[in-house]
């Protein structure tokens, strides 16, 4: 019996999208169907790299494609180029963000790039805090950029990930940055469009914390994909994680979800678990916006010798805290599939499964919650 494309197309329904709640052809995900010498070569919208969603998607094409005798191929159609963005050749630009500082966020930012560097993603981290860069010491890496002969910053690699860094150029690192806001927009957007980048397929920015200069900057120099927000259990951290979600939300910027950092103590002589912040803060948060909790990372002496020893945990082999993070990552990624594909398939942002940004009908109550939360205090956004 002789396959045809339609044949193929109709069979694909079969296969749904676990996020978005439709099949992939429905969703407009299936680009081209080629059929030559019993070999059916599928070419998907997929774009979020090592996705463990869209590999799954991906084996159940190759199964519903095998069942019609024929050998299947699936490849990503997507060779991704904007000519519109100042960073053209980069898949996804994915902020890690808090609204107050100390709560780990470079922590997270650091760990997760590793993580995905692991899986063969390539990754670039850009530490957009002006005022206190700290990812390259974190990160191990004291080489300096160089430069082409366009006059643009070659980033140093640490472990195969790109690394750019306010440290990298500044004479003295004990010494502050006295910079004023337009300064640092200026000096942020070189930062962003001036190193030479490649092609990658995340790029993880360092946020500082708080709704200001390097934030807005950011939101208006490059399209973002989707924000990671990390937060600490206790009241105050969630007041300032509010604000940080609405910013996103009032520029259309979807919020990925929600990482609970410093969650629980676990006594390593007793086993008993105590909650030192408070307990339960990142996902009551995580509820209120209808965004999922991606990760609760505990307190862990694992995870702060290695920030302190120059190595993430995620770098250092065959360590327990390591595992938080790679959970996490696989959250990230998947969240950032589920966003891609939603664009792709024009799902509308107030559909029941839309992981852009909050529906229509949700935007009073949100805003009644931050409000109340914040002050309402449009000062800082």
């Amino acid at each position: 019996m002789t396959v045809d494309e339609t044949q193929i197309r109709e069979r694909l329904r079969e296969v749904d999208d676990p996020v978005l709640g439709e099949d992939i052809v429905s969703l407009n995900l299936v680009d081209d169907i080629l059929i030559k010498d019993g070999t059916a070569k599928i070419a998907v919208a997929f774009n979020a790299p090592y996705s463990t969603d869209e590999k799954t998607m991906a084996d159940r094409i190759r199964e519903e494609i095998e069942e019609l005798g024929l050998e299947p191929d699936v490849r990503i159609s997507l060779s991704w180029e904007d000519p519109d963005s100042p960073l053209p050749k980069v898949r996804n630009v994915v902020p890690i963000a808090s609204g107050k500082g100390g709560v780990g966020k470079t922590t997270v930012a650091t760990n997760l790039a590793n993580a995905l560097a692991e899986t063969g993603a390539r990754v670039g981290l850009l530490d957009a805090d002006i005022y206190g860069p700290n990812v390259p010491p974190m990160m191990g890496i004291e080489a300096k950029p160089g430069l082409t002969e366009d006059n643009l910053i070659i980033p140093p690699e640490a472990d195969g990930i790109k690394i750019m860094s306010m440290a990298f150029l500044a004479d003295d690192d004990t010494d502050p940055a006295m910079l004023r806001g337009p300064m640092v927009d200026k000096l942020l957007s070189e930062l962003i469009e001036e190193t030479q980048w490649g092609e990658l397929d995340y790029l993880l920015v360092d946020l500082p914390p708080g709704t200001g200069d390097e934030q807005l900057t950011l939101l208006q120099s490059v399209p973002v994909t989707g924000a990671v927000v990390v937060t600490t259990p206790e009241d105050i951290a969630l007041s300032d994680v509010r604000k940080g979600i609405r910013m996103f939300h009032d520029r259309g910027t979807p919020v990925l979800g929600i990482v609970e950092n410093m969650s629980s103590f676990t006594c390593p002589n007793s086993g008993d678990v105590y909650d030192i912040f408070g307990s339960g803060g990142g996902q009551k948060v995580a509820d209120e916006y209808d965004l999922p909790l991606l990760a609760e990372i505990p307190i862990d002496p694992e995870i702060r010798s290695g920030g302190d020893s120059d190595k993430p945990v995620t770098v250092l082999q065959g360590l327990a805290a390591a595992d938080h993070f790679y959970d996490l990552r696989d959250a990230v990624a998947n969240r950032i599939g589920a966003v891609n594909r939603a664009i792709k398939g024009e799902l509308p942002a107030d559909a029941p499964n839309s992981p852009l940004v909050f529906s229509p009908e949700h935007q009073e109550q949100i805003t009644q919650q931050a409000d109340e939360a914040a002050g309402d205090d449009d000062s800082l956004i």
